[in-house]
Order: C-alpha cells, then structure tokens, then sequence
C-alpha cells in the first residue's frame, strides 16, 4: 500500500530534548522494557538487571549487531498493531482474536479514513516510543562504561590480589620448607628415640637375670621353660656389646654377661653330667652284682640311658639337639661370635661326660668274649664259627651306640662339622671323638682276637676277611640301603682298614721272613721229581714259638704253567702258598707291594743258598737246574694268577758324593791338607746322599732266571758243538745224557722244547 521507506522511517534528530515529548500528553508513555513488574514507573536500581541480562550473554565488546526493522505484510497486520496501540492507551491489555479482527474489518469503516483522523496522533506516538529506546539505550550505554571502568578496577585489583598471592606463594613455600625440615628433625628424633630405648633394653636385661641366677635356687634355671631363651637372649647382648664398644660401659657390661653366661652354660654342664654319671654308676652297680642275660644286659646300658635323657627335660634336650647353638661351623664364618667358645666347652665337657658313662659297656663286651671263647672255642676247628659270633656281636653293640649318640645329640651343634679351634683353646672335632669311642669295641675285639690270629696259621685270618670282605663290603654293592645294613658295612671297613689288613700284612711278611730261616736237608736239594707230604714245616733257628706252618690245599698243588709245585723246594712251596693266599680275596683292596716283594726276595735267597750248596756237593749242572726249575714256577704264578707287582719304596744312602770329593782333593794334591776340607764340608759334599730306591724283587728273579738259563745253555750247546775232538758218538751221548737229565727235572714237555730250542738256536753248532 506505502513504499518501504514510509514503513522505515526514522524520524532524525541531534539532540534528544528537542524532540522530547510532554508529560502532560493525554497518550501515556509505554513502559520501559528496563522497568522492574513492580515498580512505581522509575528506574531504581539499572545496574542490576543490566548485569543479571549480561550474565548469560557472550561479553561483546563492538558495537550492537544490526538488524532490519520488520515492516508490515499486509493490511491485517497493520490494523493488528494500531488496535494494540489504542488498546493499551486505554490501560487494558486485549486478548487479539484473528476472527474479531477479520469481522470488525467488515463492519468497521475504511482503514484510510480512521487512519487519516489518528495519523498524527499515531506519528507523535511512533516518536515517543523511538525516543524513549534512544534514552534506554543512552543509559545501557552509561551503564556499560560504568560496568567496564568497573570491571578494569576489578582487574586492577585483581592483577594487586595476584601480586599479592604470589608473595604469599613464596612465604609458604619457605614456610613450607622450614615445616617439613622440622618434621624430618621430628622423625630423626623420633628414631633416634627408639634406636636409644633399643639399645637401652639390651643394659635393662642385666639386672633381672643377675637375680634371678644368683638365687639359691639358680641351678634349676635349667628346667625352666624359659631356659633357651635367657641363653638367646644372653648371646643377644654379649654379640651387641661387642658390635657397639664405644657405647658407654659396653666392655663392663660384655663381661658380666659373659660371666652370667658362662653361669647359666656351667648349669647346664652340670646336670647333662650329674644325670649321665648318675645312670653310669647305677648301671655299673647293677651289671657287677649278679648274672644278665642278652636282654636284660640291653635294658641296662641303653635302656636307662634312654629314660636320664628323657629326664633331662625339653629344654637341655633342645640345647643338645638344636642347630641353633652351632657356633662356627665349617664354611660358616659370620657364626663365630664371642661367646661361641664357652659353648664349645660345654660340647666338650658334655661329650667327655658321654664317653666316661659308656665304660659299663666295655665292662661287658670283654666279659661275653671271654664267655663265648670259654664256650665254643675247645678245639681249632670251632675257631671259625666263635670269630664270626664275636664280631657280629660287636658290630650290634657299635650299632646300638650309634643309635644312643643320635638319641641325644641328633641335629645337634655336637655332631656338626668345624674347623680347626685351637686358637680359642678349645676342641670341635666332636664327632670324632665319639666315632673313636664308638670304635673302640672294635679295638677291643681286634686285641681279643690277636692271639688266636696270631698263632702262625694264616688261613685263619684269611678265613676272617673275606668272610668279613663277602659278607659286608660284596653286600654295599647291592640295592640293600638300610641304616643297619649301612652301619655294619661301615664297622666292617673300619674294622678292616684298621686292623685285619694290617695284620693279615704282617703277619705275611713275617711268615716271609721265616723263610731265610729254613735249613734243606738233602732230600730238599734232590732234583728228580718225587712226591711230597701235604704239609711243610719251615723250622727257624729260633725259638719255637717262631713257627710257621703252612698246610698245602689240593688247589694250591696244581700244575702252574707246567710246573708242579708238589716237586717244588719247600721255601718255593710256602713262597707260592703265601703269594696264592695273599693275592685271592673276594673284595678288591690294594695289595701292599712290600708284602710282595718279601715273599719273593725271600724265596730267591733261599734258592740261591741251596744252590750254593749243590754247587758244593754235587755238579754245576745240577745247580742251574735247581735254580731254573723253581724260579720259573714262581715266574709262571705271576702270570697265571695275575699277582701285581713286587716293588718296594727303599731308602739307602749312598756315598758317591764323599768318594768324587776326596777324588777331587787327591788331584788337586790337597788330600792331606785340612783347609781343603772347609768348602766340601759347607757345601755337604763329605755327607752321605739319602737316595729313594725302587726295589723289584719280580726283576731280581727274572735276571737271576735269565742268568741260570743262559749259563745252562750255554753249557750244553758247548758240549753238543761238532768240533774236531768231538766223535758223533760222544754228541750222541751227551744229547742223550741231557734229554735224561731234563726228563728227570722237568716232568712237563713244554719246559724242555723251550730249553732245547735255547740250545738249538745256533743250527750250525747242533748235529
């Protein structure tokens, strides 16, 4: 109906009064969108509202964002906003119902013309309301730039508060700093605090235990059931006070608990000994006063024993059996405390009390050994069946002490193992002392049974030790792995080790010995073979406990490479009965070389005497025959039974040093002239030189062997030579006068081919 500049028309105006409506205009005002609901029509307090519209809205500070003002779409809404107009003049708000308005249309007169009659009026109105959003936002605008010179005090204050915060910050960081070096000083207090009642408690435990051990009744401290601790707690301090000597009166305190500790150990002592003591005499009493037998002998000797351990009481029995008492053990060094040598004499005292309440039972073993030998050995033959009871009975009464050892120190610091403790006095080799106690029934029966095995008859001991070899060493090889089976294997070793091979080698080497003694008679010295007696008899010039009587097994008489040993010389005979007895044993222990080497020495001298005396009374040929004989029936045993080596370790002196000195002194012409003599003797020349030796008495036999043979030979191919004197009947003799000759000595082929084919070795000598 207009242009669009009518409906956008503003009205231009400089200043605000000028176009200020009246007050007293019959149109009111409308009311300002900044007006409180429940005002009285002026602005009381714009800061607030302003403030509250702006919480919500982005801080934005260019000017307002532009917008288009809406214009009217048609004729209806034009008539809308004029009926609004005039019905708010007249201070009622109307509800616009689009209906109405499409009737009041057609019923109400031309909008040109009422326009026409309020157009003025309508205009001063459009000017008023424009106007009054001018001062609206005039004031917004004072507002704003009170809000901003606000908001930069604010900032100000702010940018003072940060400042201000800052220094604060930097105070109670200092302060902060300065707080927590006081609370590390606190904690340093703190644990300096409780390291000193610590250690304090360590100078408190002195008083009370004083006390209570020099009571009358400090002696039973040891049945206590705090007995263990005190000792604990006893080594506590002691180790403290000698970790700690710059404490104030650690060294006082280090000796009166020593001393309380050597009180409280020295308690102890004495009732393990009074208890074991105790025992020992009632058991002796009771073992002298009448007749036991087997099971009542055991009830005595370990039966009670068992019942004075039980007594000991659980405290004494944990002091014996406790790991915790094992001072300086092997290996182990950071264990060796100050204190650990009392407590090594308490070990020692303790098992040297054990070992002297065991004598009942050597009482005992020495009385059932001469009770067995009474009862079953009457004649030679019983000696068997009576060495073998008493050596099984000896090995039960060293396993039934083996067993009362672990009964009361089983685990315990006595049966550990330590270095050596000379430097603190004192003895750590406990266990030994005790196996050696253990052992001395065996000692015991090894010096009962001396005489019978010492008697000259060899096959006894033999007899003995490989019953002892089979029965117990051939037996470790087997799965068998029990404590008792063990326990006798180990007896029978010791037993053995210590005493039966030692014998067994002396008393070879003696009947050795006994050789050189033997006188031939002249059947001995006799070469044809002849039957022997079984037995012979080598008689000593000496007395006649010095006998030694060998008897020959049917065995031992077989043929050795060739050789009867019934034709043999009797020291050959005993030579190879010795060498056969002494090399044939069931458990394989290391021959003794000097055993060896005396048996054949000895029987190599002895052929070599005989033959001396054949050589005397009978011929050359007949000599070297008797040698060669013998001597290879020893050399063939070697190799048939395997024997080992015959070599012995000598020492000699030899004077080869004194003979090139005085050689020496005699060429320079000084032999006679003492001053020669000072530089030899400091330098030890004039000294005989001490020389180890290895002798062989297999390599002595073979060169006095290859000695007889070469000889031998050498004598019959000379007088089997086809030389000019010689007739072809005189070879013939003497090959026939030899073959009888080796006929007669030799009763096996295989020797004369040998010695023939010797003599035949140079064709051009032989017919």
């Amino acid at each position: 109906m207009y242009d669009d500049a009518w409906y956008n028309y503003v009205p231009e105006h400089s200043n605000k009064k000028e176009y200020a409506p009246s007050r007293s205009s019959k149109h009111r005002r409308r009311e300002s969108l900044l007006k409180q609901p429940n005002g009285n029509g002026q602005i009381q307090d714009l800061s607030e509202p302003i403030l509250e519209a702006l919480e919500d809205i982005p801080q934005n500070r260019g000017p307002p964002e532009a917008t288009l003002v809406k214009r009217a779409k048609s004729y209806s809404d034009f008539y809308e906003v004029c009926t609004s107009y005039f019905t708010r003049t007249e201070g009622k708000p109307t509800i616009i119902d689009p209906s109405n308005i499409l009737e009041n249309s057609r019923q109400s007169p031309l909008l040109e013309s009422r326009y026409e009659k309020y157009e003025s009026e309508v205009l001063d109105a459009s000017q008023d309301e424009y106007q009054l959003y001018r001062d609206q936002l005039d004031l917004s605008e004072s507002h704003l730039d009170s809000l901003l010179d606000d908001t930069v005090e604010a900032l100000d204050l702010l940018a003072k508060l940060s400042h201000s915060f800052k220094a604060v910050e930097l105070q109670t960081t200092e302060f902060q700093a300065q707080c927590e070096d006081l609370l590390n000083e606190q904690k340093s207090l703190r644990n300096l605090a409780n390291d000193v009642g610590n250690d304090l408690q360590f100078y408190a435990y002195l008083e009370p235990l004083t006390r209570r051990l020099n009571t009358a009744t400090g002696s039973r401290l040891v049945r206590n059931d705090d007995f263990i601790d005190i000792l604990l707690n006893l080594n506590t301090c002691i180790g403290f006070m000698d970790e700690h000597p710059i404490y104030r009166d650690s060294t006082v305190y280090k000796t009166r608990y020593s001393s309380l500790l050597e009180r409280a150990l020295t308690a102890a002592q004495t009732a393990v000994s009074t208890a074991l003591r105790d025992v020992s005499i009632e058991v002796s009493k009771d073992l002298k006063s009448k007749e036991h037998n087997d099971t009542e002998e055991y009830i005595a000797l370990y039966g009670k024993y068992e019942s004075a351990h039980a007594d000991l009481g659980r405290q004494l029995q944990a002091l014996l059996t406790s790991n915790e008492f094992a001072f300086g053990q092997k290996g182990n060094e950071l264990s060796q405390k100050p204190y650990t040598p009392q407590y090594h004499e308490l070990f020692n005292q303790v098992v040297d009390a054990f070992i002297k309440s065991r004598e009942p039972v050597n009482y005992v073993v020495s009385k059932n050994l001469v009770k067995f030998a009474a009862m079953e050995l009457k004649e030679d033959a019983d000696f068997k069946h009576f060495a073998r009871h008493c050596v099984q009975y000896v090995f039960d009464i060293c396993q039934n002490e083996l067993k009362l050892i672990r009964k009361f120190f089983l685990d315990g610091p006595i049966l550990k193992e330590y270095p050596d403790l000379s430097s603190w006095n004192t003895y750590g080799k406990y266990t030994e002392k005790l196996e050696e106690n253990r052992m001395s029934y065996i000692k015991l029966l090894h010096s009962f049974l001396l005489p019978h095995l010492s008697n000259g008859d060899l096959h006894r001991i033999c007899d003995l030790v490989n019953w002892l070899e089979t029965t117990y060493l051939a037996s470790a090889e087997n799965d068998d792995d029990t404590s008792s089976t063990q326990e006798h294997i180990t007896t029978a070793q010791r037993f053995l080790t210590d005493h039966l091979w030692q014998l067994s080698d002396d008393l070879f080497i003696r009947a050795a010995r006994e050789i050189q003694y033997f006188k031939p008679s002249t059947e001995d010295l006799r070469l044809s073979a002849r039957a022997e007696k079984d037995s012979v008899e080598i008689t000593a010039s000496r007395p006649p406990d010095k006998t030694i009587q060998l008897s020959l097994k049917t065995q031992e008489a077989q043929p050795m490479g060739g050789l009867s040993a019934t034709t043999a010389f009797p020291t050959v005979k005993t030579a190879v009965t010795l060498l056969i007895m002494y090399n044939e044993s069931i458990y394989d222990r290391p021959k003794k070389g000097d055993v060896l080497y005396e048996i054949v020495h000895q029987a190599t001298d002895s052929l070599q005497r005989a033959a001396t005396i054949i050589k005397r009374t009978s011929r050359i040929m007949d000599a070297h025959l008797f040698l060669i004989k013998n001597l290879m029936l020893i050399e063939n045993l070697f190799m048939t039974h395997e024997i080992p080596d015959s070599i012995r370790q000598s020492a000699e002196l030899d004077f080869t040093p004194i003979w090139e000195t005085i050689r020496e002194l005699q060429a320079q012409k000084q032999l006679f002239n003492p001053l020669a003599y000072i530089k030899p003797i400091m330098k030890g020349n004039l000294l005989p030189a001490v020389v180890d030796r290895v002798l062989d008495a297999r390599k002595e036999l073979e060169k006095v062997l290859v000695q007889q043979i070469t000889a031998f030979t050498k004598h019959w191919r000379s007088r089997l030579a086809d030389g000019n004197s010689k007739t072809s009947k005189a070879i013939a003799e003497s090959a026939k006068e030899l073959e009888t000759l080796l006929d007669d000595v030799f009763q096996d082929e295989t020797t004369k081919a040998a010695l023939w084919k010797m003599i035949r070795s140079d064709e051009s000598s032989y017919f």
